[in-house]
């Protein structure tokens, strides 16, 4: 347990520092809890991390946040992948229906809760996923994983690497994955949401002197993804479900490469730059071509009772969008330019006991403007067992693209006697939206109990002011195919406020050397503001109503001997509700408590042989009903999984 409380973390002050002496909410994935899980989408493995809100959708959408505020595109959770972001721009949020990389070239993740703005930008406001990839050295030889199980689940990897010499390494890695289509919630019909995913993954690593290496990756990955679009406005409703057939279709390419090296002066440097095109397609209404560029340089210098860290990014984005019917986009071509500074110091008042951390990033884009995100920790450790610390912070989010120029219908109104059809239309406002804005402080508390006991406490009270929401803006009559209708028009603005406060509580329990437990709960309240405008008083309640407030999870790794493993994993949540736009029908989405099993046995030294249940015990249910973006919901079903793994 001492060794597990040692783990390395890089992502909360982005140097390397013990799990157990960071100042943050934070929570580390290993490569061997990622195995055992038996999960085969990252989304799944998040789950086990405090404060991590996963709800699945279908097949292949997920909506991840971390302490609340959940959606389809949830906007306040920045993503990376070393260091790179994969939020996207266009879309504000994570689009988690590609593998971005295959879960076994995963060396860990790191999950921060809370503002990580001042160290990662705009954008990590209640939290930063950090997915550090397996260094090609750790990678050598052979080794294929197949996967085949219920449902049409099935999923094969395959790896090759090797050793030029004894300072360079490489390494190619290859995953395809897919899933048929799920049952509707309404009508106990397949729904249209197959997934089909492919990723190749290749990795080039060299050592240069003391202190200095140069790593080179590139990848290519494609999704298709299908989906029914409802058209009305209650989609468990079969009496009037009347939807239409989509399909998505996702490709994207990365090139990049990271230089580190260490100066005569004892300055610590790495330079990180790539460039990448991805292409969305939902077919029929609206298609993305995106270019991206990054460039990130950091410099550290530890001097007396200082570590100064210090750095600059520049990120480029050029998209190209096309649209049609229920979608329509003011400015089809735009470049959207990021630059941001920063600069931070961990400075030790009392050797070992006391440390205070204080930092600020500057960042600037011409389509969100200026934005100051300061940051400020002090970490008390007055036993070797015992950390306390609080952090203040700051953080913007910036409105994307999608909320700056796209108009889009939400859903219909059925006609009445008096009034003709109505189309409810989202749209941008007169006024340009602001950033929205987080501030706000966290309290946390670590003890070591025995050797084989830690426990990880986490209290936190945010305030969130200019959120993005809508108001009335009248009614347009308009004529389709010689039927009138009119639109209602909600133009987007930022008067949205609240209050966010919440608990997270992590133990790790070693009952044996061979049988780890551990527990992980949060507690969520979202507050909003009552304000004059109607939307944002819906809107909040929404929020309110949308967020579980209990989210756990117990899992057990136990060993049962040098050739056995054997996991369970209970978890659960809270029910919420959702409605897809303000005038339908509030929709329950119960909660829930299920079980995850694995049986794994090693056949030989290099083979591995296992069998996992997942979603094994309560009802049928559904996870989430999608908000912006209108989905059929489908049920989470049992499944079965047949695994094999094995290294030559």
């Amino acid at each position: 347990m001492e060794e597990l409380t040692k783990t390395e973390i890089s992502s909360v002050s982005r140097r390397n520092q013990s799990l157990s002496n960071v100042p943050a909410a934070a929570f580390v994935i290993t490569a061997e809890d990622i195995r055992r899980s038996g999960a085969q989408a990252l989304p799944d493995i998040l789950r086990m991390v405090p404060g991590i809100q996963v709800a699945q959708i279908d097949s292949g959408r997920y909506a991840v946040t971390a302490r609340g505020f959940n959606g389809r595109f949830a906007n306040k959770l920045q993503v990376l992948i070393d260091g790179r972001s994969v939020y996207h721009p266009f879309f504000s949020g994570t689009v988690w229906e590609y593998d971005p990389i295959p879960l076994e070239d995963i060396e860990r993740i790191e999950v921060i809760r809370g503002a990580g703005a001042a160290m990662w930008g705009v954008n990590a406001v209640n939290g930063v996923i950090n997915i550090i990839s397996r260094h090609s050295r750790a990678q050598s030889g052979g080794l294929v994983a197949a996967s085949i199980g219920s449902n049409g689940q099935g999923q094969l990897y395959t790896r090759g690497g090797g050793s030029i010499d004894a300072d360079t390494s490489w390494k190619l890695s290859a995953q395809g994955r897919h899933a048929e289509p799920s049952k509707q919630s309404s009508n106990d019909k397949y729904s249209e949401d197959s997934l089909s995913n492919g990723v190749v993954d290749f990795r080039f690593d060299r050592a240069l002197a003391a202190g200095t290496d140069i790593s080179i990756w590139a990848n290519a990955g494609s999704s298709s993804l299908g989906d029914l679009y409802p058209l009305t406005p209650n989609p468990l409703n079969p009496g009037t479900l009347i939807s239409v057939p989509v399909t998505q279709k996702i490709t994207n390419q990365t090139l990049g490469s990271r230089y580190r090296w260490l100066t005569a002066q004892g300055i610590e440097s790495s330079l990180q730059a790539s460039i990448a095109s991805s292409s969305i397609e939902i077919k029929g209404a609206l298609g993305v071509d995106h270019n991206q560029f990054d460039i990130d340089y950091q410099g550290r210098y530890t001097f007396a009772a200082h570590d100064l860290l210090w750095g600059a990014s520049h990120r480029t984005v050029s998209d190209e969008v096309w649209s049609r019917y229920v979608v329509s986009i003011a400015k089809p071509e735009f470049t959207q330019r990021t630059t941001g500074i920063f600069v931070h110091d961990n400075w030790s008042l009392i050797a070992n006991t006391l440390q205070l951390g204080l930092g600020a990033r500057w960042d600037h884009t011409n389509l969100g403007g200026r934005s100051f995100s300061p940051n400020a920790t002090l970490m008390w450790t007055p036993t070797r067992d015992d950390t306390l610390w609080t952090k203040y912070s700051k953080a913007p989010r910036m409105p994307a693209r999608a909320e700056y120029d796209v108009t889009m219908l939400t859903g219909f109104v059925a006609p009445t006697l008096l009034t003709p059809p109505i189309a409810i239309r989202a749209r941008p406002g007169n006024q340009p939206l602001r950033q929205e804005t987080m501030e706000g402080f966290e309290l946390g508390y670590r003890r070591q109990f025995a050797p084989q006991i830690g426990v990880d406490l986490s209290l936190f009270r945010y305030r969130y002011s200019d959120i993005v929401s809508s108001t009335y803006a009248g009614f347009q009559p308009d004529v389709l195919y010689g039927i009138p209708f009119a639109y209602q028009n909600l133009d987007r603005n930022n008067d949205g406020n609240g209050w966010l406060s919440g608990a997270e509580l992590n133990v790790d329990w070693l009952l044996t050397p061979s049988w780890r437990m551990q527990l992980s709960y949060a507690y969520t309240h979202v507050d909003m503001d009552n304000s004059t405008n109607p939307i944002a008083n819906t809107q909040g309640t929404k929020e309110e109503r949308a967020t579980p407030r209990h989210y756990g999870s117990l899992r057990s790794q136990w060993n049962i001997s040098s050739s056995q493993q054997f996991d369970a994993w209970i978890r659960g949540s809270s029910g919420i509700y959702r409605t897809l736009t303000p005038y339908t029908t509030e929709i329950r989405v119960p909660g829930y408590l299920t079980l995850d099993l694995r049986y794994a046995f090693k056949a030989t030294k290099d083979l591995e042989l296992a069998v996992s249940g997942r979603n094994l015990v309560g009802p049928r249910r559904i996870e989430y009903v999608t908000d912006y973006v209108p989905a059929t919901p489908v049920i989470i079903e049992p499944s079965l999984l047949l695994s094999a793994r094995w290294k030559f």
